[in-house]
C-alpha cells in the first residue's frame, strides 16, 4: 500500500492492455516503474501482457527488458506464434509460478475468453479455427461482435481467486494452461487452448485490458497501460472506453499510452524490426519516467523520500 504526501493510504492497481509485439512499449513503462520502486497491489493482464505484467508483479520486468520481445519477434517468423508462447511459458514459467504465488505477492489477474457452447468449442478447436479467426478480425472493422456475444464470455483468473466459480483461482498447477489460453488468437495460433478440459481463446476478444476487474478488487487508482495512441478500449470491438480521468467502480483511472503509432518506429502487432522493438521499449521507459515524476505524490514516492527512504 502506497501513501500520499498527507499520509492517506492509496491502493494502486495496474492493468496492462494486450497488443502483441506492441506490448514492448508497456513492458518499458513497467520497467520504469520498477526502477523507481513503484509496485501495485494488483496487476491485471491479458494476452501478450501476461508475460510483462507477470514479470512486473515479481519485480523482474527490467531484468528481462526488451530481450523477450526480440526473441518473440524472431520466433514468430521461424516457428509461429503458438510455439513462441509455449516456449516463453517454458522459459519464464518457473520464475513466475514461484513469484506470483509467494506469500506477500500482489494479486495477479489473468483474463481469458471462455467458449460457452459445444458447437463453438468444436469450431475453435478444429481446422476451421483459422478462418473463424480471420472473420472475427474482419468483424472488428465492421463493428460486429455478435459471434463473440453469443459464444464467448470473459473469465478472469486470480491468484487469490475463491472456489466460488465467479472468480476462478489461478494456481501454480493451471498457470501454464491459462497463460497460453489468454494469448490464443484464432487466426494465427495453431495449437488449441484448454483449461480443465474446456475450450478458451484469446482474452482480447472479450477483455484486452482488464481495468474493470482490477478496479473491482478495491484499489483506489487504476493505471491502465495501452500500446496505441488512439482511445483505449476494453476489447477488440471497442465495447467500452477506458478513459483517462474517469472512474471505474470508485477507482480513479489514469491512462498511459504512446503519443505516436508504434508502427512509425517499426513495431506492428504481428511483425517488428529489432531496432523498432528497442525504440518502442525505450519510449515506454521514457513515458514511465515522466509519469512517475508527475505523479510521485499519488504513487507514494514523495512521502517515502521525505522519510529518507528514497524512490
Amino acid at each position: 500500500m502506497t501513501e500520499t504526501g498527507t499520509g492517506a493510504p492509496r491502493r494502486i492497481g495496474i492493468a496492462i492492455a494486450a497488443g502483441m509485439l506492441k506490448g514492448s512499449y508497456g513492458h518499458g513503462v513497467l520497467s520504469a516503474f520498477e526502477d523507481h520502486g513503484v509496485r501495485a497491489e494488483v496487476y491485471g493482464t491479458a494476452s501478450s501482457s501476461v508475460l510483462s505484467g507477470g514479470l512486473a508483479a515479481i519485480g523482474q520486468a527490467r531484468r528481462t527488458g526488451v530481450d523477450y520481445w526480440l526473441g518473440a519477434a524472431a520466433g514468430a517468423q521461424e516457428k509461429g506464434m503458438s510455439q513462441v508462447v509455449l516456449d516463453s511459458i517454458e522459459s519464464y514459467g518457473p520464475a513466475l509460478r514461484a513469484g506470483l504465488f509467494a506469500p506477500g505477492a500482489p494479486e495477479f489477474l489473468l483474463a481469458t475468453s471462455k467458449v460457452t457452447n459445444a458447437a463453438a468449442a468444436e469450431l475453435t478447436q478444429g481446422p476451421g479455427a483459422k478462418e473463424l479467426g480471420k472473420q472475427l478480425l474482419r468483424n472488428v472493422f465492421a463493428g460486429d461482435r455478435s459471434w463473440v456475444e453469443e459464444n464467448l464470455s470473459t473469465v478472469v483468473f486470480s491468484s487469490r481467486g475463491l472456489p466460488t466459480g465467479e472468480q476462478p483461482a489461478l494456481t501454480p498447477d493451471n498457470y501454464d494452461a491459462v497463460a497460453y489460453a489468454s494469448t490464443r488468437m484464432l487466426h494465427a495460433w495453431k495449437v488449441p487452448a484448454e483449461v480443465a478440459g474446456e475450450a478458451y481463446v484469446d482474452a482480447s476478444y472479450t477483455c484486452s485490458c482488464p481495468a474493470r476487474e482490477v478496479a473491482a478488487t478495491g484499489v483506489d487508482v487504476v493505471i491502465a497501460i495501452g500500446c496505441d495512441p488512439f482511445p483505449l478500449f476494453r476489447d477488440l470491438y471497442a465495447s467500452e472506453e477506458i478513459a483517462d480521468g474517469s472512474t471505474i467502480g470508485g477507482a480513479q483511472v489514469l491512462v498511459i499510452k504512446p503519443e505516436q503509432d508504434l508502427k512509425e518506429l517499426g513495431v506492428d502487432y504481428a511483425a517488428a524490426s529489432a531496432d523498432g522493438l528497442v525504440k518502442a521499449y525505450d519510449l515506454g521507459v521514457e513515458t514511465g519516467e515522466r509519469f512517475v515524476a508527475a505523479r510521485a505524490e499519488l504513487l507514494g514516492l514523495t512521502s517515502r523520500a521525505g522519510r529518507g527512504e528514497g524512490a
